[in-house]
C-alpha cells in the first residue's frame, strides 16, 4: 500500500472513532475530534516504518490519544474548579450565601463552607483577578486567549492567575473542613 493510502485511511477511522466517543464523552467535541484526527496522523506518519500491525496499532494509537487528551482537559479544568459545587458566578455564589437556612435545604455544611470561603478569598483578591473571574464565569464564559486580548496580558499568565487563586481557596477549604469537623468532635463528646 502506499504512504498516502495508508495516511488516508488512518485520518478516515481516526475522524470516525473519535467522533463516535464526541457523542458519549461530554468533555470531546466535533471539533476537537477533528484535531485529535489530524494528531494521529502526525504521529502516524512519525512511527510508520516501524508498524508491524496496522490494525492493531491504530486501535492503541486512537485509544491512547484519547486517554491523553480527556486526562489533560480534566487536569485543566479541575484546577479552575474552586469546590465540587454546582454554583458558577460569584453573584450566584452571594445568593446561595444570603438563604435562609429552610431555604436551603440543598446545601450541606461542607458545601456552604466552601461557597463561603469562596466568596471570602474572592472578596480579598486583586482587581485584576475579579475581573478574569468573571470573564471566566460568565453565562457564556471566555477563552484565556480572549481574556488576554481584552486585558492586554498573555494567557498563560491568566491561567496561573487562576490556578493559584483556585489552589489557594482549596488550601483554605481543606483547613476550614478540618475545624469544622475538629470542633463537631469535641461538641459530640
Amino acid at each position: 500500500m502506499s504512504t498516502q493510502i495508508l495516511i488516508g485511511w488512518i485520518y478516515t477511522e481516526s475522524l470516525s472513532y473519535f467522533v463516535s466517543k464526541a457523542y458519549f464523552e461530554s468533555k470531546l467535541s466535533v471539533s476537537e475530534a477533528e484535531d485529535l484526527a489530524g494528531e494521529c496522523v502526525l504521529e502516524f506518519r512519525s512511527v510508520l516504518p516501524q508498524v508491524r500491525m496496522l490494525e492493531r496499532y491504530a486501535r492503541r494509537m486512537f485509544r491512547n490519544n484519547m486517554i491523553r487528551f480527556l486526562s489533560r482537559k480534566r487536569a485543566r479544568q479541575s484546577r479552575e474548579i474552586l469546590s465540587s459545587d454546582r454554583f458558577r458566578t460569584t453573584h450566584q455564589l452571594e445568593e446561595v450565601a444570603d438563604k435562609a437556612p429552610s431555604e436551603s435545604k440543598s446545601i450541606s455544611d461542607r458545601d456552604a463552607l466552601r461557597v463561603y470561603t469562596s466568596l471570602r478569598q474572592l472578596n480579598n483578591s486583586d482587581p485584576i483577578l475579579k475581573q478574569i473571574w468573571a470573564y471566566r464565569m460568565a453565562d457564556d464564559p471566555m477563552g484565556y486567549k480572549q481574556i488576554g486580548e481584552i486585558m492586554g496580558m498573555d494567557d498563560a499568565a491568566l491561567r496561573m492567575r487562576i490556578a493559584r487563586f483556585c489552589r489557594r481557596v482549596r488550601k483554605e477549604c481543606r483547613k476550614n473542613e478540618r475545624r469544622l469537623f475538629q470542633n463537631r468532635a469535641a461538641v459530640s463528646y
